[in-house]
């Protein structure tokens, strides 16, 4: 992706005028009505890949804005692109790096990358196995029985996720901390043993700030619990892209795993990053994560925009936050197990594409990344269902769902997962189509659009196709609005002013920094 495959001005204007032209078309018309009208249309607007079906029957387009958005991508230079991210080729100009997240999943790269990649895979396989067999001790002699891994933003997020939805009763016990409130590391703390417990630091730079201050609190707890400074390097794990900084801190090799500079965080999760789901899960169903990953990374690479489902998600998102003008966009699995999809996803759309910079220069004039937020559901119909049904913004929304429930799978006579599959379908329903009335308490305007994806059973390849579906999703978006998705400059000010502040918190006199930021530091205080 580079900054002369897409200029807007001079390349995507026809396309542009034609859609806007059909969001004023379709705004006059109903989905209830497109419903009825044509009842092939959830047949015409579905694709799958993999173990992902999605039905985008329910949003506010047809056919005909279907092909502008394609043909605009085509012209932005989508092929182009696509090939550059799956070749290794820079796609993050403003760093001069390439994306690497389909390497680590077996999909492009070169050859010298994939043996890298491999022998990296080794070395966490065996570190996950030598732990979960009692293999490692702690300073006691005692075998590591829980793992804490202490990481934030990428490094946190996606293993965190995985571990929620994939682990079981009798997995290993490994759990996360990520906010730097002391809160956060003492209630995932408590009831452990030192003499049993390792913790892994997780950061790219091994420079992060928080994480770094959770690691010191957590090597103060060790000692406090009798174990003696010349044990502590081994009872943590460094996975980081610069080893000299984690040995710097008394990460020892034989505990450390590495990944490259163009693993984003966001897209961490496929590297070493993702020791812990391998970890608490077994290092089978980290390969088969990868696997369903690897799936939609080919179908991706090589379907047509026709039949491309993650590009299709893609330039709906688009379509719905610069065409229709809608600017948030929730997300509701029906699926416990999926509760922390949402915060995963807000970090993949949000720091990707949360971006006003063009790539061709200047800013870019449509609307880029949607407000992304949602909960599981049944939950989420009690909470803010109201508003989305009846409130004066339409927020589209993207159900997700499986077919059968773990609980099914292992032969249990229950119908709860039939009324969790009952709700998801009816909500989506109810929003599209609505209820009409003489009461305005009770009036129900629908049109409120919504995807269904559908997957069989929420297994490990499953999450890895509908995760990594997102992924490329969000790549298509930045793509035709001619952003770069692989940088994140934006979170950087607000760190350096942390350190600004923090100095002024303990008696610095905080020069530069406003009048205000000084008072509500001396109220602090």
């Amino acid at each position: 992706m580079t900054a002369s495959s897409h200029d807007p001005e001079k390349t995507a204007l026809p396309e542009i005028e034609s859609l806007q032209a059909h969001a004023a078309r379709l705004q006059t018309l109903a989905l209830r009505d497109l419903l009825r009208d044509d009842p092939t249309r959830s047949t015409t607007l579905s694709l799958d890949a993999g173990p992902i079906h999605a039905d985008f029957a329910r949003q506010c387009i047809d056919t005909a804005v279907l092909h502008d958005l394609e043909a605009w991508a085509l012209r932005c230079g989508f092929e182009t692109s696509r090939n550059d991210l799956f070749a290794g080729r820079i796609v993050n100009p403003t760093e001069k790096r390439p994306a690497l997240h389909t390497a680590l999943r077996g999909v492009g790269g070169d050859t010298q990358l994939a043996q890298a990649v491999a022998l990296e895979r080794r070395r966490m396989a065996e570190l996950a196995g030598r732990i979960r067999s009692g293999a490692l001790p702690g300073f006691r002699g005692m075998p590591i029985t829980t793992l804490v891994c202490i990481g934030i933003g990428g490094s946190d997020l996606g293993p965190r996720l995985v571990c929620d939805a994939l682990t079981s009763e009798g997995d290993f016990d490994v759990r996360f901390v990520a906010n730097v409130d002391p809160d956060d590391l003492e209630r995932e703390l408590r009831g452990l043993n030192a003499a049993t417990t390792a913790f892994a630091v997780i950061s790219k730079t091994f420079t992060t700030r928080e994480t770094l201050a959770n690691a010191a609190a957590a090597r103060a707890w060790l000692l406090a619990g009798g174990c003696p400074e010349a044990a502590l390097a081994g009872q943590f794990i460094g996975i980081t892209a610069a080893p000299e900084a984690a040995r710097r801190w008394g990460i020892s090799d034989s505990l450390m795993l590495t990944f490259w500079e163009g693993v984003g965080g966001r897209y961490s999760l496929w590297s070493s990053v993702g020791f812990g789901v391998a970890l608490a899960c077994g290092v089978e169903a980290f390969d088969a994560l990868l696997d369903g990953a690897a799936l939609i990374d080919r179908h991706f690479r090589d379907a047509p925009l026709s039949d491309n489902l993650p590009a299709r998600i893609g330039l709906i998102s688009v379509w719905n936050r610069s065409f229709l003008g809608l600017p948030s966009q929730a997300v509701v699995p029906y699926a416990e197990r999926l509760r922390l999809l949402p915060a995963w996803l807000q970090q993949l759309v949000m720091e990707s594409n949360g971006k006003s910079a063009a790539l061709a220069g200047g800013t870019v004039a449509l609307k880029t990344s949607p407000v992304i937020w949602g909960t599981s559901g049944t939950n989420a119909q009690h909470s803010y269902f109201q508003q989305l049904h009846q409130g004066p913004d339409i927020v589209p929304v993207d159900f997700i769902v499986a077919r059968g429930s773990r609980a099914e799978a292992l032969g249990a006579d229950d119908d709860r997962h039939r009324i969790l599959v009952a709700n998801c379908l009816a909500q989506s329903a109810a929003l599209a189509i609505g209820k009409t009335s003489d009461d305005p308490h009770r009036l129900f305007p629908g049109n409120r659009p919504s995807s269904m994806l559908v997957i069989a059973q929420l297994d490990a390849r499953a999450l890895g196709a509908l995760l990594a579906c997102y992924e490329h999703a969000t790549f298509t978006a930045a793509v035709v609005l001619g952003i770069n998705p692989f940088d994140q400059f934006g979170v950087e000010l607000g760190k350096v002013l942390a350190g600004e502040v923090e100095a002024l918190l303990a008696g610095g006199a905080g020069e530069g920094l406003d009048a205000t930021t000084h008072a509500l530091a001396k109220r602090l205080r």
